[in-house]
């Protein structure tokens, strides 16, 4: 198999680790429904395994979900032979039902099984890992997501059908439509949870569960078992009739996922689970094929992904290194674009009319500061490093060795000419100048430089560290060379890295 390593312990246990090679997350793929296929004939067949232990080799979680960009190219891909709507719906849903016939497959043995995530990711607070709701028992170290619960497009791996089965359908579909992360306490106080392990024992106290719970099962496949709060018991119907009010209200009606996902769980907890994710599947493929679905994955996961590794990046020029920028303007836009700087590692000279002003934009990037070490984001220490990279003025000649000059001042003509003929006297000569407009032309603009070619627009969004989206405006007289330098720093700036 090339997606699993799979080890039988002297106990009949196997140890499954989940290990998509060349990737840094785990994601749903064909290659590993087709292993999963493999995995689960073999455990079924094999008399001597009497458990399985599913866990990670990744640091950075379980799994992310399916592969949008394998989804993306095959929603794109052309057929080979033309065929009716009706046989071409048929395909995807066996493709899509695969991997719910793999889970369900694997789950029915009555050989017990539990899931274990690990390795621990080196940062708490930032992990989050899918939880696999189809296994008997879930246990965590950290941050938890059920998987299969997103609405990218509808869930298709059953998560809207188990996640109501073990936490009721009001807790469930507040949880889907909103893709919330829980914690390990929290999960476990819902029900999706069934443990809460030291770090580093996932494995071991899966491997002692399984051992001593041979006979397990899945609630659902209990005789007499009932949904907690299903569609026809008044907190089901409230779930049913109020969650159908908000996501109207919240979407528009622009968004099919969270209305299917809704009728994903109404319809699904009225079924036995067989047929519950059948429903699942073919409102997977219905959601799949609008172009609401189509055009967010291709433009927010595909092409977002592309251009986060400088995809539109003219060919043929080296990497600009940015080790030092100035920001002229120490206002909301200037202070973020200051902060994520500095939180980039990249050093920073901060620019206003007064000291007073210069001094408040970086109390900006303070208060961020404070809020992430009483929060145990970051340690004093590099909270003091990040500050440290900070310098507030009103002194142009601090420029000097700038690789960069973004200028946010105010929506004025007039001052930002100012400003840039002040920045160029101390710019150097293959440095970028970059305006930070949202309304004025940056041909127009450029007007003021002494080095049009070099200028670009640079245009972050509010709130600066909270957004990712940065629009670069090119100049009528705006070089390749010059757009390069402006992506590399960009790519830098939002990677937003923990200082």
């Amino acid at each position: 198999m090339e997606n699993f390593k799979f080890d039988v312990d002297s106990d009949g246990i196997a140890l499954i680790t989940f290990d998509v090679p060349g990737r840094s997350m785990n994601t749903i793929t064909g290659s590993v429904m087709r292993d999963l296929i493999t995995l689960v004939e073999t455990i079924k067949s094999d008399d001597k395994i009497k458990g399985a232990v599913i866990t990670s080799g990744k640091v950075s979680g379980f799994c992310a979900g399916a592969d949008l960009g394998e989804l993306n190219q095959r929603g794109a891909a052309k057929e080979e032979a033309p065929k009716s709507e009706e046989e071409k719906l048929k395909k995807q849903f066996d493709q899509s039902f695969t991997l719910n016939r793999s889970l369900r497959a694997g789950n029915l043995r009555q050989a017990g099984g539990r899931c274990a995530r690990g390795p621990r990711p080196r940062r708490r607070s930032r992990n989050r890992a899918r939880v696999p709701l189809s296994r008997r028992r879930r246990q965590s170290e950290d941050q938890v997501r059920p998987a299969g619960v997103e609405g990218r497009p509808v869930a298709g791996a059953g998560g809207t059908q188990r996640l109501p089965r073990l936490i009721g359908v009001q807790n469930a579909a507040m949880m889907i439509l909103q893709e919330a992360d829980k914690s390990p306490q929290e999960a476990k106080g819902l029900g999706f949870i069934n443990e809460v392990v030291e770090p580093g024992k996932t494995v071991e106290a899966a491997k002692a569960w399984v051992k001593a719970n041979p006979k397990a099962i899945a609630p659902w496949d209990v005789k007499g078992y009932k949904v907690k709060d299903g569609p026809f018991t008044p907190a089901g119907a409230m779930a049913a009739v109020g969650g159908n009010a908000m996501v109207s209200k919240q979407t528009n009606l622009n968004y099919p996922a969270q209305r299917n996902i809704l009728s994903c769980i109404y319809e699904g907890m009225q079924v036995p689970i067989d047929a519950a994710l059948r429903i699942e599947s073919r409102y997977f493929i219905k959601t799949a094929n609008t172009p609401q679905a189509k055009g967010m994955i291709r433009t927010l996961f595909v092409n977002m992904q592309a251009l986060g590794k400088g995809g539109n990046r003219p060919e043929g020029i080296p990497t600009y290194d940015v080790k030092k920028v100035a920001v002229i303007g120490a206002g909301l836009m200037g202070a973020g674009i200051a902060y994520v700087q500095a939180k980039a590692g990249i050093e920073t000279i901060l620019l206003d009319v007064s000291q007073e002003s210069a001094e408040k934009g970086k109390a900006y990037s303070q208060r961020i500061v404070d809020k992430d070490v009483s929060r145990g984001k970051i340690t004093k220490e590099k909270g003091d490093a990040l500050l440290a990279l900070i310098t507030p003025s009103t002194d142009y000649s601090l420029i000097k060795g700038a690789d960069l000059v973004v200028e946010a001042v105010f929506e004025n003509v007039q001052l930002k000419a100012e400003v840039t003929k002040k920045a160029e006297a101390f710019l150097g000569e293959n440095a970028v100048f970059g305006s930070n407009t949202s309304t004025l032309p940056i041909t127009g603009l450029a007007e003021a430089s002494a080095r049009p070619k070099n200028f670009i627009g640079i245009h972050f969004f509010s709130p600066v560290e909270r957004m990712g989206l940065v629009e670069l405006i090119m100049g009528k007289e705006t070089t390749p060379e010059t757009q390069a330098k402006a992506i590399d720093y960009v790519i830098r700036s939002a990677r937003r890295r923990s200082p």
